[in-house]
């Protein structure tokens, strides 16, 4: 580690690689009103990346093959011939840098340090968190949610908050599972929640149907981290906290058809789909026909 004043790489903020990137993102997950997780998706030239401290717990995938020499806390990594797929893990508070001699392209997902121990905080016996720092590593399940999570960028987030919230909890859960020195402590959660804890949580999610809903907010409600309420819900529902509250915009949805006075774009703004042609694709997913169609048949 260099003795003046590191550069702090900030997922929160907008732009945030470009205090050590030559071009901007191609895709950011910023103002997409997502919680506890950043991603970004860059095509960079070749370029020295200078030393910088990460504020939130970071992976970086490579999406081609590159040669890329990066240094962790000042200490060489290994190999300087990196492959698709191959990924760094690296908790908040790493120093880094990195130099590379090629073209690149890479995702960045850094986790926050406060939210990720609320997600996992239930799993491990005590605090701190430590993170097994990783270099070059596979990990298919990462690859997984990282190609899901840019999915959800390209498609301006038509899948919504909760199903990111999904893929952020069981990449939290993950990376501690694998690359934490503590290993979480998973109870039983057989029984799922009490009669009185799911009608609140049911309650609330009609009441906000029309707008993106958090599983930190559902959680909320019943006093749970969000790890072990997504667990306990589906006990006892069947289906995840995101599928229940897809179904039930579709059946609100399907009462709202019953009134010809109010358009298609309209209902489904007000049953949380932002873009109508999503709404359309889900509802006859679910339904069988196009809302039209069961309109018409009304």
């Amino acid at each position: 580690m260099s003795p003046q004043k590191p550069l702090i790489l900030d997922f929160a903020k907008t732009d945030a690689m470009k205090v050590i990137l030559p071009r901007p993102a191609i895709l950011s997950s910023y103002g997409a009103k997502w919680q506890g997780i950043h991603v970004e998706y860059h095509c960079q030239p070749p370029n020295e990346c200078p030393e910088h401290c990460l504020e939130q717990h970071t992976i970086g995938l490579m999406l081609n093959s590159a040669t890329l020499k990066g240094t962790l806390n000042g200490k060489h990594c290994g190999s300087e011939s990196w492959q698709s797929g191959q990924m760094f893990v690296a908790a908040a508070g790493t120093y880094f840098e990195a130099v590379t001699t090629e073209y690149y392209e890479f995702m960045a997902i850094a986790l926050e340090p406060t939210d990720f121990e609320n997600t996992v905080c239930e799993s491990i016996d005590s605090n701190p968190i430590e993170i097994i720092p990783q270099w070059q590593t596979r990990d298919p399940l990462i690859r997984g949610i990282a190609w899901a999570l840019k999915t959800e960028l390209e498609s301006g987030g038509l899948n919504g908050t909760l199903y990111v919230d999904a893929l952020k909890n069981a990449l939290s859960l993950h990376v501690l599972h694998r690359y934490g020195a503590q290993k979480p402590n998973l109870p039983d959660v057989g029984g799922g929640l009490a009669p009185g804890q799911l009608q609140v949580v049911i309650h609330y999610i009609n009441e906000f149907i029309n707008r993106d809903l958090h599983l930190s907010e559902l959680a909320n409600l019943v006093k749970l981290s969000s790890y072990h309420f997504s667990r306990m819900f589906k006990q006892s529902t069947g289906v995840t906290p995101h599928q229940y509250v897809t179904q039930c915009r579709i059946e609100k949805a399907k009462q709202l058809l019953k009134k010809p006075e109010l358009s298609i774009k309209y209902i489904s703004q007000q049953v949380g789909f932002h873009d109508q042609s999503h709404f359309s694709k889900t509802f006859s997913k679910i339904v069988g026909v196009t809302p039209k169609k069961y309109r018409d048949r009304l």
